[in-house]
């Protein structure tokens, strides 16, 4: 019995900061309005996290896209190069669409590039750490190519935070696409797509030239 009260109340501290953080955003993540939410003594988030930014990072990692997936990634040894670059289509598309409709992640985001913090820090740098596993699967195509694959994921991640956070905050457009019409989305998608295949091939035709 007390391990079930113990996971309950968790979970609802785990909802807690999700609720808080879609109505106030970030700014309102304080342990009194957490425990408030939860309806739970706040006493309660020292014992079972030890403080509310490792309350926080749980959450996090919990709807996270990348850490998890990290996780779950099942890798051959040696994949094939289309293996790969299916497998970064993939990826980059399905963060698109998690991203779309995570307006906690969005929200999370937004923190993470708008103040000095230790726990985003932290968090960014376990999701470079983790990343930079999948980067060096691609090594091996772009070597001596002159196309810098890292800098093609980084322009497409970017892109796609920069959408998708201009479509939920503000209702508009970028370049004149619109991710809340479901068009634009499938425009994006395909786009994803088509990048990736042309850094592909352009770098396959540099090193056969």
């Amino acid at each position: 019995m007390g391990i079930k009260n113990r996971d309950e109340t968790m979970r609802k501290l785990i909802d807690a900061v999700g609720e808080i953080l879609k109505e106030k955003g970030y700014t309102g993540l304080g342990i009194n309005r957490i425990a408030l939410r939860a309806g739970v003594s706040k006493e309660l988030i020292y014992r079972y996290y030890e403080g509310v930014n490792n309350l926080v990072k749980t959450y996090i990692r919990s709807r996270d896209y990348w850490l998890p997936l990290f996780d779950q990634i099942q890798t051959h040894p040696s994949p094939g190069k289309d293996e790969v670059l299916a497998t970064f289509i993939s990826l980059f598309q399905e963060q698109f669409r998690f991203f779309f409709k995570e307006p906690e992640m969005q929200k999370f985001i937004l923190w993470q590039i708008s103040e000095v913090n230790p726990l985003m820090r932290s968090i960014s740098e376990k999701r470079e750490s983790e990343g930079a596993k999948l980067l060096a699967l691609t090594e091996d195509h772009f070597r001596d190519s002159g196309i810098n694959f890292k800098v093609v994921a980084a322009l497409l991640l970017g892109g796609i935070y920069y959408v998708v956070l201009h479509a939920g905050a503000n209702k508009s457009t970028v370049a004149g696409i619109d991710a809340n019409l479901e068009r634009d989305r499938e425009e994006i998608l395909k786009t994803i797509e088509q990048i990736l295949n042309w850094a592909w091939e352009a770098a396959a035709q540099k090193v056969k030239g």
